[in-house]
């Protein structure tokens, strides 16, 4: 019997997601609310649980497009699979038969793996080859990779000067209109909108280490760390990384200063911030650029590849049935 999310028991879908992903992926009952039902774009009639005879077998999320809804930018007709657990492969291929269906009838054409709005993955971890196996029988295909970058910072040290007539610093609560036109102007789409959703939810702006040059933000870092209110982005595998966790990113410089080694000085401004702080594992995630933050001692730490299906190209399934319960 597939089944909504309505009453979900979430410490019963944390326990079967662990018993599902390697450990280093697991999460707890309230990240996997955060990141499914509490998020904006949670799509309530095509995520579901499998539970024929009491304790759920397996579940799948999906969620929708965030621009456009989330924030300014065009709509696309794509839908996001952000998780999948499940007991048995052929609960996966039934949950998985259900969604496909639902969202055809929608007229969405392309289905993705993770990197929704507050994801948990940003592809397919290449150290699960059950779950890739799975999603290529299934039809998807495998694209770009991307990767999560990690170090200790017990013993980092900064070695990247800051150039003159700049200077990193925790925003306060009067760089808030600085940051969002900054941000807006700089990075629009999806950053502008994670970093005011963070700030909004901790209820203070020191999760983010702002570029000034003067009184005017040129640059930004997010960083998080284990005694925050929420964990986003790299803060996800938190069970993971251990006992003062931290985690940055992302982070952006002005357009017109890049190539003036101000990245590097802001990362490294930021990195020492965490370390004064008490973080110890720190990670960054979804990020391509290896050398840039191997300059500072991370080393990759998780591989992803994205995983794209084209739902017009399949064949026609069954006619979903009415979402009776599930919107």
């Amino acid at each position: 019997m597939l089944q909504s999310f309505r009453h979900a028991d979430f410490n019963e879908l944390a326990g079967l997601w662990s018993s599902y992903f390697p450990p280093r992926y697991r999460v707890d009952a309230d990240l996997l609310r955060l990141n499914t039902v509490e998020c904006p774009v949670f799509d309530w009639g095509a995520s579901l649980i499998h539970a024929p005879d009491g304790p759920a077998h397996g579940f799948v999320v999906v969620k929708k497009p965030a621009a456009g809804t989330l924030y300014p930018g065009k709509v696309s007709d794509d839908a996001y699979l952000t998780a999948i657990a499940y007991t048995e492969p052929q609960t996966a291929v039934d949950m998985l038969a259900e969604v496909k269906s639902i969202l055809r009838n929608r007229g969405v054409r392309k289905l993705h793996f993770g990197q929704d709005a507050w994801h948990f993955f940003p592809g397919v971890p290449t150290d699960f080859a059950a779950l890739k196996n799975l999603l290529e029988v299934e039809g998807f295909t495998e694209g770009s990779e991307a990767y999560d970058m990690e170090r200790d910072l017990t013993d980092y040290e900064n070695k990247f000067t800051m150039p003159e007539g700049y200077k990193a610093r925790s925003l306060e609560m009067g760089d808030l209109d600085k940051i969002k036109e900054f941000m807006l102007e700089e990075f629009p789409g999806r950053w502008p909108y994670d970093l005011e959703e963070k700030i909004k939810r901790e209820g203070y702006p020191h999760c983010v280490i702002g570029l000034f040059r003067g009184d005017q933000v040129v640059g930004f870092a997010r960083v998080q760390k284990w005694d925050d209110k929420v964990a986003m982005a790299g803060g996800v595998w938190k069970m993971d990384l251990g006992d003062n966790w931290g985690s940055l990113g992302p982070i952006g410089i002005s357009a017109a200063l890049r190539g003036k080694g101000l990245g590097q000085a802001l990362l490294g401004a930021a990195l020492m911030h965490l370390k004064e702080k008490g973080v110890k594992q720190c990670l960054i995630d979804w990020t391509i650029l290896d050398k840039f933050y191997g300059e500072h001692g991370f080393e990759i730490a998780r591989r992803y590849k994205s995983m794209n299906l084209d739902l017009e190209s399949l064949p026609a399934g069954k006619q979903s049935r009415k979402d009776v319960g599930l919107t």
